[in-house]
């Protein structure tokens, strides 16, 4: 027999959940056998499945301890290539991502991602050992790998429950800028149904709900509206755009399913208008940066942070895009 402390960051999770991660090399039926046998005990009691760990629990486990403590050891990470840290505290890490790295590894062999970054950056802060046996800091929002902009990181499970819930209330608004083809109206707001093909990657952006799709709202505000460019025979509009949904590759689908594709997006765009951004001004991805987040009336685990807003900045390669095409525009 042997025990788990149950700290802040194991607390606020079923007793079965947290043994599917800490127990990695046991199947979720022998995890539940062990109950029906009366191995696994809370505070000395025997407890169910569904109970609902509380900080300062005494979990004892019946069993062998594991060969190896892998699951409280840190991976091996690389050392700290950089990070555009916006602001920091105890529980949370804001962060900035360029366009073109991934916020964290698709396949195995995906290295030098976001999430690499940012544990490698909290964890030589914080000792060699990981804190909670079942826990990793978490991005809390994802962005597609050539959209650059905020990522919020929650650094225990405390912060990552609150963040998610605040988000899922809309209590944490996410503004994003984008350049799009034509010439946009002051002010808008859009809505449509998505449905999304797995297999391709792909969303297709419907006006009706099919049965099958999923709401996206989205609003948006016109800051800057370009000269007539000839060779695309187009004019631009900067947008500055709130997503009241967050759906996969919203921005990019509801305004290309407008007839106006953002800049550079080589999956919903315009060929000959991503060709002119490319020889123009060398732009290899999407015009599309997550710049703002302002928390309102956020979970009270994370209300000290009520009424503040956090901004990264555009790199030099986009704003030379905005200056040459938005020439009146501050951002």
């Amino acid at each position: 027999m042997f025990e788990v402390k149950i700290t802040e960051n194991e607390a606020g999770q079923r007793v079965d959940r947290f043994l599917r991660k800490f127990l990695k090399d046991y199947s979720l039926g022998d995890i539940y056998r062990l109950f029906r046998k009366n191995r696994i005990k809370v505070n000395g009691a025997r407890t169910k499945e569904n109970y609902m760990l509380n900080e300062g629990d005494l979990l004892q486990l019946y069993i062998e301890m594991p060969k190896t403590e892998e699951a409280r050891k840190l991976p091996l990470l690389k050392p700290d290539k950089g990070l555009d840290i916006i602001y920091e505290d105890d529980n949370i890490l804001i962060v900035g991502k360029p366009a073109g790295m991934l916020t964290h590894p698709d396949k195995p062999g995906d290295t030098d991602t976001l999430i690499d970054r940012a544990l490698s950056h909290i964890y030589s802060q914080d000792g060699s050992v990981c804190k909670s046996r079942t826990f990793s800091p978490a991005a809390c929002n994802r962005l597609d790998r050539n959209t650059s902009g905020i990522v919020i990181i929650a650094k225990n499970y405390k912060t990552l429950k609150a963040v998610n819930h605040s988000i899922r209330e809309r209590r944490i608004k996410k503004l994003y800028l984008c350049i799009v083809a034509g010439k946009m109206i002051k002010f808008g707001e859009i809505k449509g149904f998505l449905k999304k093909d797995e297999d391709r990657n792909l969303v297709a952006v419907k006006e009706a709900d099919s049965g099958e799709g999923k709401q996206i709202h989205t609003i948006y505000r016109t800051l800057g509206i370009s000269e007539r460019i000839e060779e695309p025979g187009e004019q631009f509009s900067l947008l500055e755009v709130e997503l009241v949904t967050g759906r996969s590759h919203q921005i990019r689908a509801h305004f290309a399913s407008l007839g106006h594709p953002v800049a550079g997006d080589v999956k919903y765009g315009d060929m000959a208008i991503n060709r002119y951004f490319r020889k123009r001004y060398n732009l290899k991805h999407q015009f599309l940066h997550a710049y703002r987040v302002t928390f309102e009336g956020v979970h009270e685990d994370i209300g000290y942070l009520n009424g503040k807003s956090f901004d990264s900045r555009l790199d030099k390669e986009a704003a030379a895009i905005t200056d040459s095409l938005f020439k009146k525009v501050n951002i």
